[in-house]
């Protein structure tokens, strides 16, 4: 019994990690869409919210849920997820959200693919 409990708090703090991860790194994205091609802040918001997006479905569809398809591919859904989060804040122009699904894509499975090399 104690065992379930430990390794439930275990993912929690795999999740906490992630979304922290992801806050950065949409702060980071956002800031160089902010500062260097003169945006307005909502795309600083909407990378936040697509970096928490992206994170913590990834560690929902790779550790809690355990889906088939590999982590790369995981990676590339929920960059898939965290993208249309995106576009839904910061764009509404039809061909930004091809350009933001694609991103997505990239993204995911190219974090997913170098977060599984490392282990």
């Amino acid at each position: 019994m104690e065992d379930e409990l430990a390794d439930t708090s275990f993912h929690y703090s795999i999740m906490i990690k992630r979304i922290i991860t992801g806050v950065i790194l949409g702060i980071l994205a956002g800031g160089i869409q902010v500062w260097f091609f003169n945006r307005d802040l909502m795309y600083l918001w909407a990378s936040v919210a697509a970096g928490v997006v992206y994170m913590s479905a990834w560690v929902l569809f790779t550790d809690w849920l355990k889906l088939a398809g590999g982590k790369v591919f995981l990676g590339a859904v929920a960059g898939l997820l965290a993208a249309i989060v995106w576009w839904a804040i910061a764009l509404h122009a039809e061909d930004a959200f091809v350009q933001a699904v694609v991103a997505g894509l990239c993204f995911g499975a190219t974090y997913a693919w170098s977060d599984r090399r490392m282990t």
